[in-house]
């Protein structure tokens, strides 16, 4: 029996560019597939070379991670991209506002590439946090890095995506970001190199509640948010043992 070639466009194929790229789940491309793993390799070894990057802790290994930052650069995707072996790095999905890098082709291209991110409409509200619980109901694994503040001028959690994600099971990782405000302030059009930034991973909250999840984020936002004297891990160095890692005692744009 003869066999017939049968050619199938991709399925979003008509879709204008930015559109393509914001769009969750991704569909099968060669090659932005290919092009996202050397973007975000490259993302990662300029942000080493450029900042001293401490990394207190380390994220669960399972298969739905909700990771959730507290936000307050341009910097901060980056910073906790960095801060994950590429295993974890490689999983992940950041959320980015539609409006603010997902209107145009090449502001698209580099949050898409470089940042992982895929767009979160923030004009629907409700239709939009719907939308997202419908397709969270069928993930059975992935990793997202969210930013429950929703903004750089903002410090605290919305119940938003983030109780979206609590319903639907997904295990929530704080994280705590420090030096990425003086690295990269908002209003600057240049970041600053050659600073110290840290990533501090709390403990999972493999059940949580939506309703006290941002009350427990900003506790812990605040108490390891800031560059003090607490211990930190040497350059690079990601803590393993009981005695390196630091207990957590509380409990979407790029």
């Amino acid at each position: 029996m003869r066999r017939r070639f049968r050619y199938e466009p991709l399925p979003d194929i008509d879709l204008p560019l930015a559109a393509r790229l914001g769009q969750y789940p991704r569909q099968p491309d060669l090659f932005f597939d290919a092009s996202r793993v050397v973007a975000r390799t490259v993302a990662a070894g300029l942000f080493r070379a450029q900042y001293r990057l401490e990394v207190v802790g380390e994220p669960p290994n399972e298969p739905r991670v909700a990771i959730m930052a507290n936000h307050q650069s341009h910097l901060d995707t980056f910073a906790v991209l960095t801060a994950l072996p590429e295993r974890y790095r490689r999983r992940v999905t950041v959320l980015a506002a539609r409006d603010y890098f997902f209107e145009h082709a090449c502001s698209a291209l580099a949050a898409n590439l470089f940042g992982q991110a895929v767009a979160f409409d923030r004009g629907t509200d409700l239709a939009e946090l719907h939308r997202w619980a419908r397709l969270l109901d069928r993930v059975d694994a992935g990793w997202f890095v969210v930013f429950p503040s929703a903004s750089r001028k903002r410090v605290e959690p919305h119940a938003g995506m983030a109780g979206v994600l609590a319903r639907s099971g997904w295990t929530v990782v704080p994280v705590a970001l420090a030096g990425t405000a003086r690295a990269w302030p908002v209003g600057c059009r240049l970041w600053r190199p050659f600073g110290t930034v840290r990533v501090t991973f709390g403990e999972p909250i493999t059940e949580p509640d939506e309703h006290e999840l941002p009350a427990r984020l900003l506790a812990f936002w605040e108490q390891r948010g800031e560059l003090g004297d607490q211990p930190s891990s040497h350059h690079g160095h990601r803590p393993d043992s009981r005695h390196d890692r630091q207990p957590d005692h509380h409990g979407g744009r790029i």
